[in-house]
């Protein structure tokens, strides 16, 4: 009867081969462990951001879905970790915008928040907003029945609060 011998050239792959696949899931575990223990945050959902406006926002000059810039007015900390530093820039829009009309009707402003980037670069989704409306047009007379009501606008260092949209699950670097 013959015997069938295998070289060691021939072994080695396949024993080298089986080490490996049988380190597989150690492997995947290790690395699952190592995403937990990067740090993750979740932001929770209302969380308030205090916004100051950049803009000057004059009725007359508006269109709808114009940029509106704004600067965070404090750090945005949650836990012990940095969320949101004071002044970085928070974008939203120009939802509505009516304009002010004859007989002393007054303009209108809606202004929408859309949101504000991390310091790790992620962007968090706003809601909230703002209405302007323009103020009283004053009595009636026959005189004044064809002058136009004031305009809706905001100067520039107008204090809003903008709140965070949904939960946020956020990861940083460790």
């Amino acid at each position: 009867m013959r015997t069938l011998r295998v070289h060691f050239t021939t072994r080695f792959p396949l024993v080298l081969a089986a080490a490996l696949i049988s380190l597989l899931p150690a492997y995947a575990f290790s690395q699952t462990t190592e995403n937990k223990k990067a740090n993750t945050v979740l932001l929770p959902d209302g969380t308030p951001i205090h916004l100051v406006l950049m803009d000057d926002l004059q009725g007359t000059k508006l269109h709808v879905k114009q940029t509106v810039h704004f600067k965070v007015r404090q750090d945005i900390v949650f836990g012990s970790r940095l969320i949101v530093r004071t002044g970085t820039e928070a974008i939203g829009h120009i939802e509505s915008i009516s304009k002010s009309g004859l007989l002393g009707k007054s303009g209108r402003l809606v202004l929408q928040f859309d949101y504000v980037e991390t310091v790790s670069g992620a962007k968090i989704p706003l809601r909230g907003g703002a209405r302007v409306s323009g103020g009283k047009g004053g009595a009636l007379t026959g005189v004044s029945a064809l002058w136009y009501g004031p305009d809706a606008s905001m100067p520039v260092g107008t204090i809003i609060n903008a709140y965070v949209n949904q939960d946020q699950k956020l990861t940083f670097p460790l």
